[in-house]
């Protein structure tokens, strides 16, 4: 079954499509809840049910082609969700152990995202990529970018738009939310 008949079967609230999201899915929404809550397997498997009964009851609400990154984003918001809830109930020795933000996890999500941003700026233009790669990597600003290419501002900024709108697509396709990618808000 397609993407696109699995979530036409969702929309008729067909259970069967349901089973079948769950089968395709399971390993991948699995992994990232495991990933962040380490050693953890009840809660884990626990999150990951609730993971795909919030796919069912927003089954409207999905799109062909968006539905891995869907379950992707939901699985990581329930997860952290988890932790906050955890670490506020915790007392204040313990709380200071879960702020440690280095560490192999935190390495590998900062490969992946290097990787996965690589992948967009691959999609662009040579232009493009050289305009997002001066304003967003050397810190020049847009003007002084499109001045050194000699582009137009606004050329420049819709280059940088279509730049940041691709970015956030792709990290979306591949699970990370609209909090990963927040950073690609437009300039101010």
């Amino acid at each position: 079954m397609t993407e696109e008949q699995l979530v036409k079967a969702l929309g008729r609230s067909d259970l069967s499509a349901l089973e079948a999201l769950m089968d395709r899915y399971t390993p991948y929404v699995s992994s990232v809840i495991a990933r962040i809550l380490r050693n953890r397997p009840a809660d884990a498997e626990e999150l990951t049910a609730d993971v795909f009964l919030a796919a069912w009851d927003n089954r409207d609400k999905l799109r062909p082609g968006k539905v891995k990154g869907y379950l992707g984003a939901i699985a990581r918001n329930r997860a952290f969700n988890l932790l906050r809830a955890d670490r506020e109930s915790l007392p204040l020795e313990e709380d200071a152990l879960l702020l440690e933000t280095d560490g192999p996890d935190r390495e590998l999500d900062k490969r992946e995202t290097a990787r996965l941003v690589n992948q967009a700026l691959a999609r662009l233009d040579k232009p493009q990529r050289e305009l997002f790669v001066r304003h967003y990597y050397y810190g020049q600003t847009m003007q002084e970018a499109a001045l050194a290419m000699g582009l137009n501002p606004s050329t420049a900024k819709t280059w940088l738009r279509r730049g940041r709108e691709t970015l956030k697509t792709i990290l979306e396709q591949e699970g990370y939310g609209h909090e990963a990618a927040g950073y690609l808000q437009a300039d101010g």
